[in-house]
């Protein structure tokens, strides 16, 4: 994985709920490099609304998708 690739959460877990972010959401990595084998990811809502989330998700909790626009 690698900065701006598209990926899809696969696990549901509390730390990520309390952000409002669940298995099966699509969002992009932000950053270059990944720390403590996590990386960072951008969950954006649509139109003029704010990021739903911004997080440091595991790299185990990730898969690569395919989409090339964000959904919940």
């Amino acid at each position: 994985m690698k900065e701006t690739d598209f990926v899809e959460v696969t696990v549901e877990k509390e730390k990520y709920a309390k952000q409002n972010v669940h298995k099966g959401m699509t969002g992009f990595i932000c950053l270059p490099e990944k720390r403590d084998n996590a990386w960072l990811v951008v969950f954006p809502d649509y139109g003029a609304k704010p990021d739903i989330a911004c997080i440091s998700i595991d790299e185990n909790d990730l898969k690569p998708s395919d989409c090339q626009e964000p959904v919940d």
